[in-house]
C-alpha cells in the first residue's frame, strides 16, 4: 500500500469545492437508485455489482478525506476563513458518509429483484412474486 500523502492547509479550497461536486453526483445517483426501487427489474446483477464496488471504494476515499479534515481542524493557528471552511467539509464529508451508506444499502435491496433473478425464475415464481407485491428473490 502507498504511503499517505498529507497536503497542506492550502488545498483546502480544493477539498471544499471537489467535495461539493462529489456530494451532487452521489445525490443524484442515490435519487437514481430510489427511481430504480419502483422498477427494480431494470438494472442487471453486473449493476448493482458495480454500484456496489464503487460505493465501497469510495467508503475508503472518505476515510482518507475526513483524516485529513481532521488534521487540518486540529491546527492551531487556523483564520476564521479557513476555520469555516473546515466546518463545511467536515459538515460535507459526514453527509457524503450517510449518502454512501444509502447508496449501499440500496444496491443490498435492488440486487434481491435485477432482471438476471427475473429471467432465472419459473412462471410459478414470478406469478407468486406478483401477487405478494413483491420482487422475484425477494
Amino acid at each position: 500500500m502507498p504511503e499517505r500523502i498529507w497536503h497542506p492547509i492550502s488545498k483546502l479550497e480544493f477539498f471544499v469545492e471537489h467535495t461539493r461536486r462529489w456530494l451532487a453526483d452521489v445525490k443524484e445517483n442515490a435519487e437514481a437508485l430510489e427511481e430504480a426501487r419502483t422498477k427494480p427489474q431494470v438494472l442487471a446483477d453486473t449493476d448493482v455489482a458495480r454500484v456496489k464496488r464503487v460505493y465501497a471504494e469510495q467508503a475508503g476515499d472518505l476515510t482518507l478525506f475526513e483524516e485529513q479534515a481532521e488534521v487540518w481542524s486540529r491546527l492551531p493557528d487556523l483564520s476564521p476563513s479557513r476555520r469555516e471552511k473546515t466546518k463545511t467539509l467536515n459538515e460535507q464529508l459526514a453527509e457524503l458518509r450517510e449518502l454512501n451508506k444509502r447508496v449501499l444499502a440500496l444496491a443490498d435491496e435492488l440486487a434481491e429483484g435485477t432482471i438476471d433473478t427475473v429471467m432465472a425464475a419459473s412462471d410459478a415464481e414470478l406469478g407468486l412474486a406478483a401477487l405478494l407485491g413483491r420482487s422475484p428473490g425477494a
